[in-house]
This record gives structure tokens, C-alpha cells and sequence, in this order.
């Protein structure tokens, strides 16, 4: 009996299982927890607990975001068109030159 079993219940070395083999089967947890008729809340949960013994590795940074990068035109005569509507049903039309595009996107979220 490895250091790891003796750590654990039974439920929670079948659970420990199975998120093993999702991590190596490359699937979601969810998926997993389809799979074997379990409701992903515990499978979740699980997984959580075995974090915390030490059991499972934390869980990995994610490196990439998703977005991708848009190169924006460098000239000064350049500008991006920004056309939106208020609530009132205001009209608003911004002309802004691409390198303050961050800038009024930031002050338009607040």
C-alpha cells in the first residue's frame, strides 16, 4: 500500500482515479464525471480536497488568454471609428488615433 493510498478513503482513491485519468486522456473533469455517472459538483469537489492534502498538484497557470494580437496602423493620420449607443438611445461616435484606443476603451468600461 503506496503513502498515498493510506491517505486516502476509498471514495476519495476512486475519485483520485479518475481525474488521473482525465488529466491523461486530456479531458475536462466534467467530461469525466459524465462518463462515470458522477455528479461534477463532487468530482469538482474532490478534486479540490486532494489539492489540498497534496495529493494532486496545484493547478497549472494558464499561459494563454485566447485573444490575439492585433497590430493597430502606426500612422498619426490613422484613426479608429468607435460608434455606440446609450441606454437613452444617445448616439456616440468616437474618432481616436490608435495608440490612445487602450486609453478610452479603459474610460469608456467605467
Amino acid at each position: 500500500m503506496s503513502n498515498i493510498d493510506s491517505q486516502l478513503t476509498a471514495k476519495q482513491q476512486n475519485y483520485f482515479s479518475i481525474i488521473q485519468q482525465a488529466a491523461t486522456d486530456g479531458i475536462s473533469v466534467r467530461e469525466a464525471a459524465r462518463l462515470h455517472n458522477i455528479d461534477p459538483s463532487l468530482l469538482y469537489a474532490a478534486r479540490k480536497s486532494l489539492r489540498a492534502k497534496g495529493v494532486l498538484p496545484d493547478q497549472a497557470p494558464r499561459t494563454s488568454t485566447g485573444f490575439a494580437t492585433v497590430p493597430l496602423p502606426g500612422s498619426a493620420e490613422q484613426h479608429i471609428e468607435l460608434r455606440t449607443q446609450l441606454p437613452n438611445g444617445q448616439p456616440i461616435w468616437l474618432s481616436i488615433p490608435p495608440t490612445l484606443l487602450s486609453a478610452t476603451l479603459k474610460a469608456l468600461a467605467i
